[in-house]
């Protein structure tokens, strides 16, 4: 049994595990033993999704993983709550009958998925990157896996799930546009600042980028348009090539001379660029712009290299850019403050 533990746990330390921030991988393939009301089981957009992966055999399943999911599944009806028996060692044992049974002894009615064979050890367990049994797995409403761990405890998954299930819903940019996997993750601080506004909205340029010049007036007008409601908006200036004899007036002025009256911070050597940006992945440009809360958790990323308001056809995906940029933060801010008036 040892020998079985340490060669799972070998293999999946070999894979990249961190998911956290991604979309998540489709249910494909999993033998489904229970269905409610016949339908095939999903992860719904729309909806927060809690995956619980299990094996039968599996006393940390018993002891805790479906007491906290039953826990969780009483507080949280409108969840959608699924779990999967995730095979990887014991197949004589971990059977469909005995997953249903054990779901059925905890009172879950939910749906029920069997993963895994003796020739093939669950292909959800990988795609999930999962390090065994008991695994939770929390999807928010946007498809996102916001919690990919071992261990959860009753009152983190309720903070968790109290936290997404009231996170507004609007549309993200298609993920094929590039940067689009760090929406939901949480960054480091940058050395400019700490993450004190409700929201804050960083855009990178440099004074020899015609795309900034076109796109630091529309940032400019989300900031008048949102600063009451506490949107922060900062111009990080990044010379190119990078180099420490960066004036400050200099900068400043260029933020002006392009109707640009927020914040203005300068990244002289890229460190934060690269920190959040370049050395995350390929990208096509530096002119990015990443919409963050206060906890540092990214709520939208703009992979640049432009964006502004337009009515002109030649001019669609600019604008529409930001037509999704400014409902975003409408959408994560307070509502305006209603002021009534009063007979005096």
């Amino acid at each position: 049994m040892l020998l079985q533990l340490l060669c799972v746990l070998v293999s999946v330390q070999s894979m990249p595990r961190d998911i956290v921030g991604k979309e998540s991988p489709s249910l494909r393939g999993v033998a489904w033993i229970q269905k409610i009301n016949d339908v095939t089981p999903t992860i719904a957009k729309g909806k927060v999704n809690y995956l619980f992966f299990f094996q039968s055999w599996c006393p940390g399943c018993h002891s805790h993983g479906f007491p906290t999911l039953a826990n969780l599944k009483k507080k949280f009806p409108d969840v959608n709550f699924i779990a999967v028996q995730t095979v990887f060692e014991g197949f004589n044992t971990n059977t469909k009958e005995r997953a249903l049974a054990d779901v059925k002894t905890f009172g879950l009615d939910i749906p029920v998925g069997h993963d895994g064979t003796l020739g093939t050890p669950s292909p959800l367990m990988r795609r999930y990157r999962s390090g065994g049994t008991p695994w939770t797995v929390i999807i928010d409403k946007q498809g996102i896996v916001r919690f990919n761990e071992f261990r959860l405890q009753v009152k983190q998954g309720e903070e968790l799930l109290n936290m997404l299930i009231n996170e507004p819903m609007y549309e993200l940019l298609p993920k094929e546009r590039g940067g689009q996997e760090l929406v939901g993750t949480k960054l480091k601080e940058p050395i400019f600042g700490k993450f004190s506004s409700p929201l804050t909205l960083y855009r990178w340029w440099t004074d020899t980028c015609p795309f900034c010049e076109s796109s630091l007036p529309a940032l400019d007008s989300l900031r008048e348009k949102y600063e009451e409601r506490g949107l922060t908006v900062i111009g990080v200036y990044h010379p190119k090539p990078p180099s420490k004899n960066v004036s400050e007036i200099e900068v400043l002025d260029g933020a002006r001379a392009r109707e640009f009256k927020g914040d203005v911070v300068i990244d002289d050597d890229w460190s934060q660029l690269k920190k959040w940006w370049l050395e995350t992945e390929k990208r096509s440009a530096t002119s990015v712009s990443f919409l963050v809360d206060s906890e540092g958790i990214v709520r939208f990323v703009h992979p640049g290299p432009v964006l502004f308001p337009s009515d002109e056809k030649q001019f669609a995906q600019e604008n529409n850019d930001f037509q999704l940029l400014d409902r975003a933060i409408d959408a994560l801010l307070s509502p305006p403050v209603r002021k009534v008036k009063t007979n005096e």
